[in-house]
């Protein structure tokens, strides 16, 4: 009995140590999950931090564009401001002179069309001298006016046109810096291409007839400038004074615009001129005018002002002629049904300030088929090799299932991991007016989120691993 008894001596230990063997094993397999799935969770923690940059600096960049174009919107007001100003030194001039020489004389005026209007003409007296080449024509209203020019095309819109060129770029960068910031070892890598990129055409430069959005925009602004309003205003005397034309009066007609001309040319012009009413045998009753004041500035020598009736050579009086005989012999102008002041506006156009401009600038813009989509998305795909991930297993991890398979897997190139974020147009607080709100370059409302990636991105992540489901 004891000798069966020796000869099963020591079976048990050699199930313990097989069992310590195969517990050790296990354990050396949990490590390794452990570890695989520590570096798959850093992997996508760290490229969803590079990939919501990534979305951040595009938000960047188009709140930028976005800031640039209502900058660009901002000077050509300026430019509208220094015009007018120009016009109306000029104005002030001219009509210090026809004060001076009492043609028409100011009793005249204030009796006609009251006292305050006699008054105004008067305080004409002030702005002497304030037409002189020296303040409207080289001086400090010229040189803002040409500020406001060189900044727009020198600045503005060459910063716009580096932005658009160079977004991908400083996408890119972003995302490998804030990657090497989450890893120093150089063992990660984010894949030059993308997945999935939206960003190929959807911004565009507008230029050429595409200028008009920008000038609706700048229009826009003017109106809320009174001073860039027009300056139309119009006068009756009271009595009547020909017995043909018993129901008309002499007129007092104020006029003036500060205009944008095409796409390319600022202009401004204004005028002030007493229309007596006269009447002969010959042709009946007419308006005689008597310009009090004229005035007008542009950025653009072959500017057409056929929009305004005028004369190119306007005689400075009529003392050898009747003015209406000139009239009909040399204009087309309406004298009795005529609401303009056009022998005011030949003298405000033949004499008046000529400055340098380059018109509106081509402006940074979404491409048309993007405009109803508020979506700039990309996804991208870093791997980490192998080598560098902290396992047992000298030549490192070599797989895994379940959880430790998502994303692109494992393969030769090692660990990878997908992500995808966008950049999107978003208004912080709801409209006034209730209404929805397209994305546009010309409000900084451009925000960035990751997003879901997609399966046919992550099936595309599949293959450039070498792997399979």
């Amino acid at each position: 009995m004891r000798a069966v008894d020796r000869s099963q001596a020591g079976q048990a230990l050699v199930l313990a140590v097989a069992l310590l063997a195969a517990a050790a094993a296990g354990l050396v397999q949990l490590f390794n999950g452990g570890q695989l799935l520590r570096e798959k969770v850093r992997l996508t923690r760290a490229l969803d931090a590079a990939a919501y940059s990534g979305a951040l600096a595009q938000a960047r960049s188009l709140n930028f564009l976005a800031y640039a174009n209502r900058a660009l919107v901002a000077h050509q007001v300026g430019m509208a401001h220094a015009i007018t100003l120009a016009s109306w030194a000029r104005f002030g001039d001219t009509q210090a002179r026809r004060l001076a020489s009492s043609n028409p004389p100011a009793s005249l005026i204030g009796g006609l069309f009251g006292a305050a209007h006699g008054r105004a003409y008067r305080s004409a007296a002030g702005a002497a001298g304030a037409g002189s080449a020296a303040d409207w024509g080289d001086g400090a209203l010229a040189r803002a006016f040409a500020e406001h020019d060189r900044v727009v095309h020198d600045v503005l819109v060459r910063a716009q046109a580096a932005v658009q060129q160079s977004l991908a770029d400083t996408r890119m960068r972003t995302m490998r810096a804030v990657l090497a910031a989450h890893y120093d070892d150089g063992a990660t890598h984010l894949d030059a291409s993308l997945l999935a990129d939206t960003l190929p055409g959807f911004l565009v430069r507008h230029g050429g007839a595409a200028r008009n959005r920008l000038r609706g925009m700048v229009e826009e602004a003017n109106a809320h400038y009174g001073f860039l309003s027009p300056r139309d205003h119009d006068r009756r005397s009271l009595l009547p004074t020909e017995w043909r034309c018993p129901w008309l009066r002499h007129e007092l007609r104020r006029r003036g615009a500060t205009s944008l001309m095409g796409l390319d040319a600022w202009r401004s012009v204004d005028t002030l001129s007493f229309h007596a009413l006269r009447s002969n045998r010959w042709i009946g009753c007419y308006y005689r005018e008597y310009p009090m004041g004229w005035g007008s500035a542009r950025s653009d020598a072959s500017l057409a002002d056929d929009d305004l009736p005028h004369v190119d050579e306007p005689p400075e009086d009529f003392s050898d002629q009747d003015f209406w005989r000139w009239v009909s012999g040399h204009t087309d102008w309406n004298l009795l049904d005529g609401a303009a002041n056009p022998l005011a506006n030949s003298f405000a156009l033949s004499q008046g300030v000529l400055w340098q401009g380059r018109g509106l600038p081509s402006f940074a813009g979404l491409a048309g088929k993007q405009a109803g989509e508020p979506i700039l998305r990309f996804a991208a795909r870093a791997t980490r090799d192998a080598a560098a991930m902290r396992t047992t297993d000298a030549a490192g991890p070599r797989g895994g299932a379940g959880r430790l398979a998502s994303g692109a897997g494992l393969g030769a190139g090692g660990l990878a991991a997908v992500s995808a974020a966008s950049t999107y147009y978003r208004r912080p607080v709801g409209r006034a007016d209730g209404g929805s709100e397209r994305p546009s370059l010309f409000m900084p409302y451009w925000q960035a989120g990751l997003s879901p990636v997609a399966a046919a991105e992550r099936e595309q992540a599949w293959r450039r691993q070498g792997a399979t489901r």
